[in-house]
């Protein structure tokens, strides 16, 4: 498979529905009666939207919490890849803890997310959630906004995550000693952990826990077969 930059139609929405390049442009629509997310690709191909209702979520944590309801639109990857996209949080309706946008990752044991998240005092950062089947969540680093690149890697059983500034970091986000000017930073390990030898299922989401709804703008997607190697 060769590294691809915008969904297609091997691409579908939570409720099965697939994704229409051509068909599915166009203004953003409200989630479908079926409970289904809304979605708005641009026409451009490259940027897409996916819109939360009140109340969606994915976490598994015994007597605390235990929802799976989460808007997705996603497809099968096997073997060995690197994928990378742009998250960015729109609120439209004042916003809230938890709101978020990222990637999601359904795995024969369980599943994963990674995203930029609103935290309680309505700062920005990076979550990661891993669940084999409970959720083991961590929070951090912190964000100067409501927008990161994320990259999920796999390497046999391994998978990794990374990020990078979004497009209004400072001069030092992203690495260490900061990056020359018009140059990209590179992207900065944030968590890794293993995962079944067996095909995978990435999405992109959006979520709501306590809104009544979170819009995720997604764009700058890259898809190759080929995975990242120096992760650290």
């Amino acid at each position: 498979m060769s590294p691809t930059t915008a969904p297609d139609a091997v691409w579908t929405w939570t409720d099965g529905r697939p994704y229409a390049p051509g068909a599915d442009e166009g203004p953003v629509c409200p989630p479908g009666a079926d409970g289904g997310p809304a979605h708005s690709p641009g026409a451009d191909g490259g940027r897409f939207v996916v819109t939360a209702e009140a109340g969606t979520d994915l976490y598994r944590m015994p007597g605390v919490r235990e929802i799976d309801r989460l808007p997705s639109l996603g497809r099968e990857v096997t073997g060995d890849f690197s994928l990378s996209v742009r998250a960015e949080v729109h609120d439209t309706d004042g916003g809230r803890f938890a709101d978020a946008a990222g990637l999601v990752l359904h795995t024969d044991d369980g599943w994963a997310k990674f995203c930029v998240e609103r935290a309680p005092s309505g700062s920005w950062s990076l979550v990661t959630v891993v669940s084999q089947p409970w959720s083991d969540e961590a929070s951090g680093p912190a964000l100067d906004g409501p927008c990161a690149e994320l990259t999920v890697v796999r390497e046999g059983r391994r998978l990794a995550f990374l990020y990078g500034p979004g497009p209004d970091a400072g001069p030092d986000a992203g690495s260490e000693a900061g990056s020359e000017a018009g140059s990209e930073a590179a992207p900065r390990f944030v968590r890794t952990f293993t995962v079944p030898d067996t095909a995978l299922r990435v999405g992109l989401f959006a979520q709501a826990p306590f809104s009544p709804s979170c819009t995720a703008v997604f764009d700058r997607l890259h898809h190759d077969p080929e995975p990242l190697r120096d992760r650290r």
